[in-house]
C-alpha cells in the first residue's frame, strides 16, 4: 500500500473515532413517551405573566427537548446543551468554566436556565435579545459546539431517524429546517418555568390576603409582609432581602433578577474577561442572574469565581471595590452630594452623582448572614429540578 494513502487513512480512522459520541454518554436514540407530555403552562399569580400557548406547543417542547440533549448538535458529536445545563443544579453546571468539544474552557460561567420566557435579554452580557436567536448561538460558538452551518446541521438531523418524526409532529412536515430547530429549543425553554418553591408558595398566600404589590422592595417592611410556613431566620432573610441589605435593588421581580433584563457593575476585578458590551450597560456590567434555585447553582459570577454562597455573602458584605464604572446602587450615598437634576419635579435621585461616594460595606454580622442564607435555600424549586418534562432522554425512560 502506498504510504501516502495508508498515513491519511490512519488520519480518517482517528478523526471518525475520536469525533465519534461516546458509548457512555447516554442512548443513541431517545426513549419518550407514547403520547405527548403536557408542556403547557398555567403561570401563578407570582408570576402575574401569561405565556401564548398555541395547539402544536406540546410537540415544539418535545422536539427541543431532544434537541436541548442531543450530541448529535455539536460539530464532533462530543457535546450537547445539556452537558453543561444540569437540571439537578437547576440547568447550571457545579464547575467555573465548563469544556466545550475539544475539552476547551468556556469564557464564562454556564447560566442556569430557570423562567427565560420571562426575559427580556440572554447571556452575561445581553447580546442576545429574542430567545429564538440566543439558542443557536452556543451551537454555532467555536468553543462550545463548534457548528459552522446550521443549514449543513438541519441537513444532517434529517438523516437521523427520530428527528423526521419529531418535525412532523411538530410543524406538519418531516424535513428539518433551521427555523424549526431554534423555535423547538426555544419553545422547550420557555417550557421550563419554576413557580413552586417554598417562596412562591407562601409568596401566594400573602398576596391572597394583602394588598401588598410583592415585588415592590419598597413595601416589604418589618412585620407587614408575613409569609406562611416561614421560620423566623427565614423571615428574617426575607427582610433584611428587601431591607437593609440591598439584595432587592437588583434582584426584584418574580424571578429575583430585575424583571430579566437589568445589568450591573458590582465591583469585581474584572479583567480581561470583563470586557464585553452589555447593550448600553457598559463594558464591565454584568447581567442581575435570577436568585431562583440559586442554593443549586455554584460556583456564582460570570466567571465562577465565588464557590459558595457565603463566598458571595463576603463579597457584598466587604469585598465591593470602587471604580468608576460601580453601579450607584452599591455607593454609599449618606455622605455624598447629591446629584441635582434639572427638571424641577425631581430634587433628587440617588442613582448618579458623586463619584467620591464609596462603595457600600453592609458588614453582615453572622446572624445576619444566616438569615440571608435561609432565605435563599427557601428559592429552590424541588419540582421543577425533578421535573420529567426536563429531563434527558437519552439517559432515562417513561
Amino acid at each position: 500500500m502506498n504510504i501516502k494513502l495508508a498515513i491519511a487513512i490512519a488520519l480518517t480512522t482517528a478523526t471518525i473515532i475520536s469525533c465519534s459520541p461516546d458509548p457512555a454518554a447516554g442512548l443513541r436514540s431517545p426513549v419518550l413517551p407514547e403520547a405527548l407530555l403536557d408542556y403547557s403552562i398555567e403561570a401563578n399569580s407570582i408570576l402575574n405573566i401569561e405565556l401564548d400557548q398555541d395547539p402544536g406547543w406540546d410537540a415544539r417542547a418535545q422536539l427541543g427537548r431532544v434537541l436541548f440533549y442531543d450530541r448529535t448538535l455539536s460539530q464532533n458529536g462530543a457535546v450537547s446543551c445539556g452537558s453543561c445545563h444540569h437540571q439537578g443544579h437547576g440547568f447550571a453546571e457545579p464547575i467555573a468554566l465548563s469544556k466545550g468539544l475539544r475539552q476547551e474552557l468556556t469564557a464564562r460561567n454556564t447560566s442556569h436556565i430557570v423562567n427565560a420566557a420571562f426575559q427580556s435579554s440572554y447571556f452575561w452580557d445581553g447580546r442576545a435579545t429574542d430567545l429564538a436567536e440566543q439558542v443557536t448561538m452556543p451551537l454555532q460558538n467555536h468553543v462550545e459546539m463548534g457548528i459552522r452551518d446550521l443549514d449543513v446541521l438541519v441537513d444532517r438531523l434529517a438523516q437521523i431517524d427520530y428527528y423526521p418524526p419529531l418535525f412532523e409532529q411538530a410543524y406538519g412536515s418531516p424535513q428539518p429546517n433551521v427555523e424549526g430547530l431554534r423555535e423547538g429549543l426555544a419553545t422547550f425553554l420557555r417550557s421550563m418555568v419554576s413557580q413552586n418553591s417554598r417562596m412562591d408558595q407562601a409568596a401566594s398566600v400573602s398576596m391572597n390576603n394583602g394588598p401588598f404589590s410583592f415585588w415592590d422592595p419598597w413595601t416589604v417592611t418589618n412585620d407587614d409582609i408575613q409569609l406562611d410556613g416561614f421560620s423566623s431566620l427565614e423571615q428574617q432573610g426575607f427582610e433584611l432581602f428587601h431591607g437593609k441589605m440591598l439584595c432587592a435593588s437588583c434582584h426584584n421581580g418574580p424571578s429575583f433578577n430585575g424583571w430579566g433584563g437589568s445589568f450591573a457593575d458590582i465591583g469585581l476585578d474584572m479583567g480581561e474577561l470583563g470586557q464585553f458590551s452589555a447593550g448600553g450597560w457598559g463594558a464591565t456590567a454584568m447581567k442581575v442572574p435570577s436568585l431562583r434555585n440559586v442554593a443549586l447553582t455554584a460556583p456564582y459570577m460570570h466567571d465562577g469565581r465565588f464557590a459558595s454562597l457565603d463566598d458571595v455573602l463576603d463579597h457584598y458584605s466587604h469585598g465591593i471595590l470602587d471604580s468608576p464604572t460601580l453601579d450607584s446602587r452599591l455607593r454609599n450615598w449618606d455622605n455624598a452630594s447629591p446629584f441635582i437634576f434639572e427638571e424641577p419635579f425631581i430634587d433628587f435621585f440617588p442613582f448618579g452623582g458623586s463619584a467620591e461616594a464609596e462603595p457600600v460595606r453592609l458588614n453582615m454580622t453572622p446572624g445576619e448572614r444566616a438569615a440571608l442564607l435561609a432565605f435563599m435555600g427557601t428559592l429552590t424549586d424541588l419540582d421543577f429540578v425533578k421535573d420529567v418534562r426536563y429531563s434527558d432522554p437519552f439517559t432515562s425512560s417513561l
